[in-house]
C-alpha cells in the first residue's frame, strides 16, 4: 500500500491557510513531502473513497497507524513530532467533534504501553488544543487525551496530578452543562446573580480592565449586525465579569464599558475551589434562557455565526 510522507515545517503553513479565512479541502496539501530524518509514514485510502470529505475522515481515523511507539527519536524531537501533530490536528478540525474526540483519547490509549510517548503527545495535544493562541484550540478534543492519561496504567501516579488537575478543570460548565451560578457586584454596590439574569440567551464575557483583546472584543460586540440587534430587543444580555482583585482599576474603567451591558466584580481565585477556571482572558460564554452552556470559551466569530444560523433576527 501507498504511503505519504509526513515531517516537520507543516505547522507555519496550516497557520497560514487558517489565517487567510480558508482551510484547504484538497486533501494533499496537507501532506507537503519533504526531507527529515525522522518521519512518519501515512497510509494512503483505498481507490474507492474519491469524496474529498471520506478521505479526511479515511486519514484521520489511520493517521497514526505506522508510528513506531518504541522510537524514543519522536520524544527528543520536539520539532518533528509537533510537525506530524499538526496536520493530524488539522485534519481533525474538518471531522465532526464527536468523531474528531473519539479519536483523541483513542491514540493515547493504543500507546498504553509507551508512558513516556503517551506524556509527549499530552505537551501536543495541550499545546494545540489548550494553548490561548492556538487556531485549533478545542477543549472538547483535549478532554479524551486527559481522561486517557489519568487512566493510563503505566504512567506514574505524579505524572497523572497536573492533568487530573487539567481535567478537573475542562469538566466544569462544559456545553450542554447547566452553567455554574456567579454572585457579583456592580459599580453602583449592588448584587446580582447570574442566574438572575432572565432573557432568551446571556452572553457572559470574563475581562480585564485596558485588555486590548477585551477592548477589540468589546468593540465587535457594539458593531455587530448580529449580536448588537439582539442586545437592543432584549433577547440577548451581556454580562462582563471582572474576575480579579485590583477593585480600583476596575472602578475607574466602568465608565468605559457600553450602557446597557451588566457589569460585575466577582473575584475568583485559580483552581479547584472556583466554579470558573479562566485560563486566559477574555473568556466567552453563551447561555441559553435556563443557563446551559452552548458555547464555552469560544471566540466571539463562533458565536456569532451560530446566532446568525438559529437566532430570527
Amino acid at each position: 500500500m501507498k504511503h505519504l510522507i509526513v515531517s516537520t515545517g507543516l505547522f507555519s503553513c496550516i497557520i497560514l491557510m487558517l489565517s487567510c479565512g480558508n482551510p484547504s479541502r484538497n486533501v494533499s496539501e496537507l501532506f507537503p513531502v519533504q526531507t527529515s530524518a525522522l518521519r512518519l509514514n501515512i497510509l494512503q485510502p483505498p481507490a474507492i473513497l474519491t469524496d474529498d470529505n471520506q478521505q479526511i475522515t479515511w486519514y484521520a481515523e489511520h493517521y497514526w497507524d505506522n508510528l513506531d511507539w518504541a522510537d524514543i527519536r519522536w520524544i527528543a524531537d520536539t520539532v518533528a513530532l509537533e510537525g506530524v501533530f499538526s496536520s493530524w490536528a488539522q485534519l481533525l478540525s474538518q471531522i465532526p467533534e464527536a468523531e474528531a474526540a473519539k479519536l483523541t483519547g483513542g491514540l493515547i490509549r493504543t500507546g498504553n504501553d509507551y508512558p513516556e510517548m503517551q506524556l509527549r503527545l499530552l505537551d501536543m495535544a495541550e499545546y494545540f488544543w489548550q494553548h490561548p493562541n492556538s487556531p485549533f484550540r478545542n477543549e472538547e478534543l483535549f478532554i479524551p487525551v486527559l481522561e486517557a492519561i489519568t487512566e493510563a496504567p503505566h504512567i506514574d501516579d505524579i505524572n497523572k496530578i497536573r492533568p487530573q488537575a487539567l481535567l478537573a478543570s475542562a469538566d466544569k460548565n462544559r456545553p450542554g452543562m447547566k452553567a455554574a451560578d456567579i454572585c457579583y457586584t456592580t459599580g453602583t454596590g449592588g448584587r446580582g446573580t447570574l442566574h438572575g439574569i432572565k432573557a432568551d440567551y446571556l452572553l457572559l464575557m470574563f475581562y480585564n480592565p485596558g485588555c486590548p483583546e477585551c477592548d477589540r472584543i468589546k468593540e465587535h460586540i457594539l458593531h455587530s449586525e448580529v449580536i448588537n440587534p439582539l442586545l437592543v430587543s432584549g433577547r440577548l444580555k451581556m454580562l462582563a465579569i471582572y474576575p480579579d482583585e485590583d477593585v480600583s482599576t476596575w472602578r475607574e474603567y466602568l465608565p468605559q464599558m457600553p450602557k446597557g451591558w451588566t457589569v460585575g466584580h466577582s473575584p475568583m481565585k485559580h483552581g479547584e475551589t472556583t466554579a470558573y477556571d479562566i485560563p486566559a482572558i477574555p473568556a466567552l460564554y453563551l447561555l441559553e434562557h435556563d443557563k446551559t452552556v452552548l458555547f464555552k470559551d469560544s471566540p466571539i466569530a463562533d458565536i456569532e455565526t451560530w446566532l446568525r444560523e438559529n437566532i430570527n433576527i
